[in-house]
């Protein structure tokens, strides 16, 4: 038994992890994909992936999204045929030895809705504690983007722009201001990423981000308005000016999660035509929990 850690993947490596994926979706009848882009993650000096190889076979991965120095997101995979064999543990071994050393508190496990499997673990082996379900949402080209009078405008951020945007983000999301540093630092610097300022009567009140996932895909995260801007109609007018940039750019799918608690960005989304794809249950465990 082998573990590897990485921050990154190249191409033959990824190509191993997408295989043991389909294996495992295949069998647990599943459809959902791992996150494997540790691009955003706060302190790019942790190792992100985690792989367990058995000579030459790669039979289990484990994956952290770190967006910020309180909590991190793990997903995990092992093929079928090699299950029940501590190989799950083993890595996460790994990756709590690395969240200690960074003093990174607690531990989001991610689970797609329908994996028994995936719940029973987490439930009874880990002893986590659900928290939340989030959904993984899609539209097609042709959803509503008829704007109307518009108020917003939607700017194009750079480096320029970087203490508006952390002051914006500290307010909507209640960020620490290290941790919005680095979340909009990595967005501006991605290759496939777009970070947007939004103002109104020249006032900056939101921020939105656009992840290029392909040439006819892309995702919108990070979107949101200052509070005091809230009940007027700006988020779904926000939406469109997004989803009418993407239309008029060639995109021709637009995806977005949302948490099930925030019922507020869930109907704005249901309403604009969004439909649910996968869900996924979030379950808590403190790193301290474990021996």
């Amino acid at each position: 038994m082998i573990i590897k850690k990485y921050h990154s993947l190249n191409e033959p490596v990824m190509s191993r992890v997408l295989e043991l994926e389909n294996v495992c979706n295949d069998y647990d009848q599943l459809k959902g994909s791992v996150f494997l882009d540790t691009s955003l993650n706060f302190n790019q000096a942790i190792p992100g992936i985690f792989l367990l190889y058995d000579c030459q076979t790669l039979i289990s991965m484990l994956s952290m999204f770190i967006p910020s120095h309180l909590e991190v997101e793990i997903s995990a995979m092992t093929r079928p045929e090699y299950r029940q064999n501590g190989y799950f543990t083993a890595l996460l071994e790994q990756a709590v030895e690395e969240l200690r050393s960074h003093n990174i508190p607690e531990i989001l496990f991610v689970c797609e809705k329908p994996s028994d499997v995936g719940k029973d673990v987490l439930l009874n082996h880990l002893q986590a504690s659900y928290e939340h379900t989030e959904y993984y949402m899609s539209l097609p080209r042709g959803g509503q983007c008829n704007l109307g009078k518009q108020r917003l405008f939607l700017t194009k951020a750079t480096l320029q722009d970087l203490e508006i945007l952390i002051q914006l983000s500290s307010e909507i999301f209640e960020d620490n201001y290290d941790d919005a540093k680095s979340l909009i630092q990595n967005c501006l610097n991605s290759q496939t990423r777009e970070q947007y300022l939004v103002t109104v009567d020249d006032k900056p009140m939101g921020i939105a981000s656009v992840n290029h996932l392909a040439v006819e895909e892309a995702s919108i995260f990070g979107l949101g308005i200052l509070p005091e801007y809230r009940g007027n109609g700006y988020g779904q007018e926000l939406l469109k000016l997004i989803l009418k940039n993407l239309w008029n750019r060639g995109k021709q799918q637009v995806t977005l999660e949302v948490d099930s608690k925030n019922d507020r960005a869930f109907r704005l989304y249901q309403r604009m035509g969004f439909r649910i794809e996968l869900a996924y249950d979030f379950y808590r465990k403190q790193v301290a929990e474990f021996c």
